[in-house]
């Protein structure tokens, strides 16, 4: 008997294990000090194909989201190679999904998303472009833990470059920034620890 739970212990510690744990970042912390852990959801969002977009969309899916308008001049372009090569790589991934806000609902209308949807020839069951209200866009952002402004001149956008990856519990997982290839690098290997 002491035998068998020897075998055991060493398999137990022995065997290195090959999922990674990454930690859940979606919490708020009160004045109290209590963190107290939240899902992402979705309400009146609408996709590039005019449809509903809500929280049923990624329920059990390893979700990319980012933040981003089609007029970007700076860093959309750049970004959204890299979340083309991504997108590749996992799109025989029924449980994986990426999904774009965009942060300029006054220019990127339906039609407009959908045109750059199409032009990234990544299928919408793979690539989800989402707009609602700049109201909703900015709450949105806040649940993500970023934030976005106009450029004084209104060309732009200030907003960043990291994306997250949420769970298919619909928690937060980690922030890449998809202009560093290594971060790009961790950012796959998460998305497969987490699809496991």
């Amino acid at each position: 008997m002491r035998f068998l739970w020897l075998i055991g212990v060493l398999l137990f510690f022995g065997c290195p294990s090959n999922s990674k744990e990454l930690p859940i970042l979606s919490y708020k912390i009160d004045e109290t000090g209590t963190k107290t852990y939240y899902a992402i959801t979705y309400k009146n969002f609408t996709n590039q194909l005019g449809e509903s977009f809500s929280t049923d969309n990624i329920q059990n899916k390893v979700v990319i989201a980012n933040f981003f308008f089609t007029r970007c001049p700076s860093i959309c372009p750049p970004m959204r190679t890299k979340l083309i090569e991504i997108a590749d790589q996992f799109k025989n991934e029924n449980d994986f999904l990426i999904v774009s806000h965009t942060i300029d609902p006054e220019n990127d209308s339906v039609e407009v998303l959908k045109i750059y949807s199409e032009a990234t020839s990544v299928p919408s069951q793979t690539w989800q472009f989402v707009r609602s209200s700049s109201v909703n866009t900015r709450l949105q952002a806040n649940l993500f833990m970023t934030n976005f402004k106009p450029n004084e001149d209104g060309t732009d956008f200030y907003h960043s470059s990291f994306v997250a990856l949420v769970d298919k519990k619909q928690q937060i997982r980690g922030f890449y920034n998809v202009l560093v290839q290594e971060e790009v690098e961790r950012l796959k290997d998460d998305i497969k620890s987490l699809l496991k």
